[in-house]
């Protein structure tokens, strides 16, 4: 038997005899050199522009012509109210409601009469709290001891109630008088959303008359489209009465404390709960739960926020107010930098409230976005936690064109250095990033981007005064500008972004972007158009409905004419 080494040295020179057993394969010719090409002159680079791209779609609804008025759109409705046709006169307190178009279902458009919420719904005071003392003296006291076994005496006052109609009854042959229960007709006032709930605020009734009503807040409810008021509690503050301004709103604050359940004062009661209120399984008490629902709407939620805007006598002002909904408190935050203002755009976005533009009496105001942070106090004791209100957390910073001398500036006018500004909201502009034009009067709205980014989206707007003031048209703007949102916590957004920072890479989060519009259908010639420029416009966010879309209402021309048509603008 051969050895292993034996074996080994066999195998290695059979392996090693393969390649030259192999049939040797033909050679391929040699390829001929391709002749050498000339060196093409080297082009100057040009400064580049990064773009983003947007759609316009027209709605098809009949014209509705006004300037001034306000915009709001709540589960796929848009919601117009007030305006002007003719300078300085107000068109009536209808709301106009368009069903703004979805998948295959083109848009509509219905009108509202103006009508009161019914008052035993909401009632003119917030009801006060009951503490556990009164609820203790309740069950205590005996039930039937007030309950008198005679009839109520007769009083003047009762006669007063039978013989006088209320102003929710009606005269045989005459129409019931709201006057003092609905807003009336407007002009230059603002509005936002808050739940499912439009609040509008301020404006104008005449050429010379500011609406002046104690810091009232009207609310129009959509779910049964009938209007109430909020009056602001005795001891607030009211802001000073204005027109032409600017408001946001919040749903903060929305998680309030809740009460603690009360303590059972022997077994028997630990035992049984509630089931004298809602039953056992197996014998329920029906309709107990529904009894005692409430709709959070009722006692109210969030904040609205207002600013700038010309006041009464003519100036203007750079102030801004939140008015808590549900204490009925109004509250004064930090004034915006700059020259007071009328017609500024405003927007919130990851708890930041926006300022651009506006007009100063004699110029339109630009070259610098103004940020103001907000915070939400909270309160805690161990028993309950709930949310308390917003406030303001520090002053505005403001963001300059490229080109200007300090980066930032404060609310007092001081400067501040570009490193305190980028840790703060990372707002650092570039040398060569293009900024917006001056305006006023123009649309802001925040829209949701792709990977869960936010743009505000500035459109249109005044871009030179009319000579003849409101009597006449100025200039106006047509195009449309893109602010990416700094990211704020963790999201796909600021994942990406810190990827593309550490790599070394530029991002567009806190910088203005200018969007290349195009026709929403290349065969509707509507849309092929596009809106014309125009100024004095409403305009709001379609929301759930599309989330990177907004929608844009009216205006005035530069040919002094009232438009009424509406357009979807869509970001990407």
């Amino acid at each position: 038997m051969e050895s292993f080494g034996k074996l080994k040295r066999r195998g290695t020179d059979l392996l090693n005899s393969v390649p030259g057993n192999m049939p040797s394969m033909p050679s391929m010719p040699q390829m001929p050199q391709m002749p050498h090409m000339p060196q093409l002159p080297r082009m100057p680079r040009k400064a580049s522009h990064s773009t983003m791209k947007g759609t316009w779609q027209h709605i098809s609804i009949p014209s509705l012509p006004r300037s001034s008025h306000s915009l709001d759109i709540v589960a796929g409705n848009a919601y117009i109210f007030g305006g002007e046709v003719e300078p300085r006169k107000p068109v009536d307190n209808d709301m106009h409601v368009i069903t703004l178009p979805s998948n295959s279902a083109s848009a509509d458009y219905y009108t509202v009469k103006a009508r009161p919420t019914p008052k035993d719904l909401y009632p003119e005071t917030a009801p006060k709290a009951i503490s556990e003392e009164d609820e203790t003296a309740a069950e205590l006291k005996d039930p039937l001891t007030d309950v008198p076994l005679s009839s109520p005496p007769t009083t003047a006052a009762a006669i007063d109630d039978e013989t006088e109609p209320s102003s929710a009854t009606t005269a045989k042959g005459k129409a019931p008088d709201f006057a003092s229960d609905v807003p009336r007709p407007r002009i230059g006032h603002a509005s936002a959303v808050i739940g499912s709930r439009i609040f509008i605020f301020g404006g104008r009734s005449a050429a010379s008359e500011t609406l002046d009503e104690n810091g009232r807040v009207w609310v129009f409810e959509t779910k049964t489209h009938t209007w109430t008021h909020l009056d602001p509690s005795r001891n607030s503050p009211v802001p000073p009465a204005r027109s032409y301004f600017a408001a946001v709103a919040t749903d903060k604050p929305r998680d309030f404390a809740i009460k603690p359940v009360r303590r059972t004062s022997s077994w028997k009661e630990w035992a049984e709960g509630d089931s004298a209120e809602v039953g056992i399984p197996q014998r329920p008490i029906t309709g107990s739960i529904a009894a005692h629902a409430t709709d959070e709407e009722d006692a109210g939620f969030g904040t609205l926020i207002i600013h700038g805007g010309c006041l009464a006598g003519g100036a203007r002002t750079g102030d801004v107010w939140a008015f808590d909904v549900r204490s009925r408190t109004w509250k004064e935050l930090p004034a915006a930098p700059g020259p007071a203002r009328g017609g500024p755009a405003l927007a919130l976005a990851k708890g930041r409230l926006y300022r651009f533009g506006g007009f100063d009496g004699a110029a339109e105001q630009g070259g610098q976005l103004d940020v103001l942070e907000l915070a939400l106090d909270e309160f805690d004791d161990r028993v309950s936690r709930g949310e308390v209100g917003v406030f303001a957390r520090g002053e505005w910073q403001s963001l300059l064109a490229p080109g200007s001398i300090s980066a930032t500036t404060t609310s007092a006018g001081t400067p501040t250095t570009i490193d305190e500004e980028a840790a703060a909201a990372k707002l650092v502009p570039a040398r060569d990033e293009e900024w917006p034009g001056n305006r006023s009067v123009a649309s802001l709205e925040l829209v949701l981007g792709g990977g869960g980014r936010e743009y505000l989206v500035l459109q249109l707007g005044e871009r030179s005064p009319s000579a003849a003031g409101h009597a006449g048209a100025g200039a106006f703007w047509s195009d449309v500008w893109a602010f990416q949102v700094p990211p704020v916590g963790r999201t796909l957004a600021s994942f990406a972004d810190s990827v593309m920072h550490a790599v070394g890479r530029k991002t567009g989060e806190g910088k203005w972007t200018r969007v290349s519009t195009g026709p929403y259908d290349d065969d509707d010639p509507l849309d092929v158009r596009g809106p014309e420029p125009r100024g004095w416009l409403a305009s709001a966010p379609l929301g759930d409905l599309e989330e990177n879309a907004v929608l844009v209402f009216g205006g005035l021309s530069e040919r002094n004419e009232r438009l009424g048509d509406g357009w979807i603008f869509r970001l990407g």
